[in-house]
Formats: structure tokens, C-alpha cells, sequence
């Protein structure tokens, strides 16, 4: 409803292109799960923590003076994007913990948005004047039941396809010779992706290396570019 409430892929455009508009940003708001782990999305999308932070960093290095808030509810920087969370806290950057029955509260004024919420650690009420406002919004699947149909594959309650084992066959489908990766399976970065990518290649190449010769039909797949 306000062009100074957006998303984290906008906040992306923005400093990427270097946009005019964050020079007149003095205070930056983060608010994380945004349409994630709620009773009808109950899983975490996973990169947006650590996606909040390093916008977070852009931003504060762009203007120390600046002041940015993340409001959380679990801080989901795993592994060794934990160092990416401590150079946020070193710069400067406030975290508050919300209460997923009390979520911030956001009001549109005229000069500025309102974010009101309980911080947790004074266990009082506070209201940040923000001038950018950036939602880190749920990965959605495309819950795409036509292709599942067709490779006769398993799609869970909330659209992601559904790998043979968690532990044993993390990379392919109980259907054989059907291999899954990516954000398909389950909302993850683009590191987790290729390493899955790796796995899902090195199981078809032991499926293709067991014969010295296979027989298929005469179709090709062909990419539409647009």
C-alpha cells in the first residue's frame, strides 16, 4: 500500500542499481517470516535471516548513521553465516525479538512508517519511525501437481517435492531414475542447491553406468528462453 513498504528482492534492486531513493533512508526496518511458519505455511524458508543480515550490512556500510532494525523471531544464520550475524551486531544493527502472537503492528503516517512491537529484553512496548520498511516474505512453491502426475513423484501439504529418504536418498524420488534439487525439494540456498545438484548428477551417473548401452525414445527437450 506504500512504495517505502517493500520486499527483500526490491531492497536487492535498490542497492544493486544504487538507487537514489536510500539517500533519504535514515532508518531501516527488517521484519523476518513474513507469510512463514504460520498453520497454513508451517516451514521455514531458510535463506531469509541471513539475507535480512547481509542487506542489513549493505545498508550500514553504505551509511554508518543509518539506523536498522531486524525484528525476528528465531535468528536462522546456520553454520558459517554466523559471522555474517556478529558483523551486523558490530555494525551496529539493533535485533528485536517478536512474539508470534504479537506481532508488529505497522502504520502508515505521512512522513514516516510506524512499527510498534514488545521488545522482549525491556518487556515494553516500542515503536520505531522508519523510512524503509522490508519484508522477508515466505518462499512459495509453484505446487506444480501436472509435472508430479507425469513423473509419477510425491509432492507434500504445502507443494515441495518429496525425496526418497531424508538421510538415504536425499537427491532422488522412490520413482527410479527421477532425481530432485533445488527449491523445488525444499526452500534453500544456492550452495545447499548445487551440493544437492552434485548428489542428484553422481546418482544418475551410477544409474547410467551399471549398462554399457541404453535405449530411449527419439524426444528431446528444448528451452524456451523467455
Amino acid at each position: 500500500q506504500d512504495d517505502r513498504i517493500i520486499k527483500t528482492l526490491d531492497l536487492d534492486k535498490l542497492l544493486k542499481e544504487d538507487d537514489s531513493r536510500l539517500e533519504t533512508v535514515n532508518s531501516a526496518v527488517f521484519i523476518q517470516c513474513v507469510g512463514s511458519r504460520e498453520p497454513s505455511r508451517p516451514y521455514c524458508s531458510r535463506v531469509c535471516c541471513t539475507h535480512s543480515v547481509d542487506n542489513a550490512i549493505a545498508l550500514k556500510k553504505r551509511n554508518p548513521a543509518m539506523d536498522v532494525f531486524i525484528l525476528y523471531r528465531d535468528i536462522r544464520t546456520y553454520g558459517e553465516r554466523e559471522l555474517l550475524y556478529k558483523e551486523t551486531r558490530e555494525l551496529g544493527v539493533i535485533f528485536i525479538r517478536y512474539d508470534v502472537d504479537k506481532k508488529p503492528e505497522v502504520v502508515i503516517e505521512k512522513d514516516c512508517i510506524q512499527i510498534s512491537l514488545n521488545d522482549h529484553v525491556l518487556n515494553r512496548p516500542v515503536t520505531i519511525a522508519a523510512d524503509l520498511l522490508t519484508l522477508a516474505a515466505a518462499i512459495v512453491p509453484r505446487r506444480d501437481e501436472k509435472l508430479a502426475n507425469f513423473f509419477k513423484v510425491p509432492l507434500n501439504d504445502e507443494g515441495f517435492f518429496i525425496e526418497k529418504h531424508a538421510k538415504l536418498g536425499p537427491a532422488e524420488f522412490a520413482t527410479a531414475g527421477v532425481f530432485v534439487a533445488g527449491s523445488g525439494h525444499y526452500p534453500k540456498p544456492v550452495n545447499e542447491a548445487i551440493t544437492q545438484g552434485r548428489a542428484a548428477a553422481s546418482r544418475a551417473a551410477t544409474l547410467l553406468s551399471k549398462k554399457d548401452s541404453l535405449f530411449t525414445s527419439g524426444t528431446i527437450a528444448s528451452v524456451d528462453v523467455e
